[in-house]
């Protein structure tokens, strides 16, 4: 984000751009057109420290803050142009790595948090399922106690990394808990009982491999609770809350390349003896986008300082969200209309892009939860009633907290 990152984070961006251009985006077709997951790339993202530039020193993270992980993040999405990999790359860091690093034990820390943050392990947030999406509170796969462990029976649907996963956070109904039920639980994805489901057959995000998870019985040892029991909402929400300010930050990063490629192509473009930039419906394409650019990058920009204080910023969080997936999906339409049949080839990325950025309407929330996410807000606050969930962990993204 132009003017924000000083020095080092300038370094930062700059190397992840370049990892992001040279490691991902040569190859970014042929997993879209193969419905294919890398997964030793995934192990060269990783050896690049990518994972854990944010993540404590002692769980072999870089120990740097919130704010030199979005440099990262915005060089490395503008650098990789592949929005199949940012969508499992954000799923794994500001869902499940966020989460457990915000509610996991010790123990939990030391075993699962390493190999996520190398990239030698792939993780799962599993919460949707069929009939289930975004009223969370409804969903129903089950967990019943069985001595000191328990049981997880029921399916989850449309699980981003869900068939590449190796270890999956789940969450389900535990109705002993009593009223507020739904807890969140991590395990190996090769536990007896769960199944993975190929990779879903989708229009676009292809390079995400989406699919299913089937738990049959599937025992689980007590140590496998993420927090206390019937506070799995809490996990959820937190992690909902960073996975969205993230989106934007990489939305950020991938709109900027094709601004700038449609503002250079329609110098160069000549029709009827003059360049289509002299056309003011391709001025005011291309003045829309960065003006939607702009405007996302101040957003994300107050979400991340209020993510750094620790605030709960849900409001802000879903405004970023519905800002991005919009912004992103207008530039890329436009971007086709720009070069007419030249964009529309499935040689060139911004057909790929375009399919992508659809997948944004719905993933990680639509934008009419979001809409009604901060009417809420609204209304309590202007009922002097606060919506603020004061028991959110966002204390371990402080600088104290990342580096800790």
């Amino acid at each position: 984000m132009n003017g924000i990152w000083n020095q080092q984070q300038q370094a930062i961006r700059a190397h992840y751009l370049a990892v992001g251009r040279d490691l991902v985006r040569p190859t970014s077709a042929e997993r879209d057109q193969a419905l294919g997951f890398d997964r030793e790339l995934w192990r060269a993202l990783g050896a690049t420290g990518l994972f854990g530039v944010h993540m404590p020193e002692r769980f072999g993270g870089q120990g740097l803050g919130v704010w030199e992980f979005s440099a990262a993040l915005e060089g490395f999405s503008e650098g990789c142009q592949d929005m199949g990999v940012l969508v499992s790359f954000v799923a794994q860091v500001a869902l499940v790595q966020a989460a457990l690093l915000s509610y996991g034990s010790e123990e939990q820390l030391q075993r699962w948090l390493p190999p996520l943050i190398s990239g030698e392990k792939i993780g799962c947030f599993a919460i949707t399922e069929q009939g289930c999406g975004s009223d969370v509170r409804s969903l129903k796969l089950a967990a019943s106690r069985d001595g000191s462990g328990y049981r997880l029976n029921g399916m989850k649907w449309n699980i981003t990394n869900a068939p590449v996963a190796d270890i999956c956070m789940t969450f389900a109904r535990l109705e002993e808990a009593g009223p507020n039920a739904i807890s969140c639980f991590i395990s190996e994805t090769a536990a007896p009982g769960l199944t993975q489901s190929v990779p879903f057959d989708l229009m676009g995000n292809r390079g995400t491999p989406i699919g299913s998870l089937t738990f049959d019985n599937v025992a689980l040892a007590a140590d496998s609770l993420v927090g206390v029991e019937g506070q799995g909402l809490r996990v959820l929400y937190f992690g909902f809350l960073v996975e969205r300010i993230f989106t934007g930050v990489s939305i950020v990063g991938c709109m900027q390349p094709v601004i700038d490629e449609c503002l250079q192509y329609s110098l160069k473009r000549e029709a009827f003896g003059r360049p289509i930039s002299d056309n003011q419906y391709v001025q005011g394409h291309i003045v829309q986008a960065y003006t939607q650019l702009e405007l996302l990058r101040s957003v994300v920009v107050r979400g991340l300082t209020a993510l750094e204080k620790g605030q709960d910023c849900s409001t802000l969080a879903s405004i970023i969200k519905m800002l991005a997936s919009e912004a992103m999906h207008e530039a890329c339409l436009n971007a086709m209309r720009i070069h007419g049949n030249y964009g529309y080839r499935r040689d060139f990325h911004f057909e790929r892009l375009l399919r992508d950025s659809i997948g944004l309407f719905f993933a990680g929330g639509t934008s009419e939860i979001h809409k009604t996410v901060i009417w809420a807000n609204l209304v309590a606050e202007a009922q002097n009633r606060s919506k603020a969930k004061d028991d959110l962990r966002l204390d371990a993204y402080t600088g104290a907290g990342a580096a800790a």
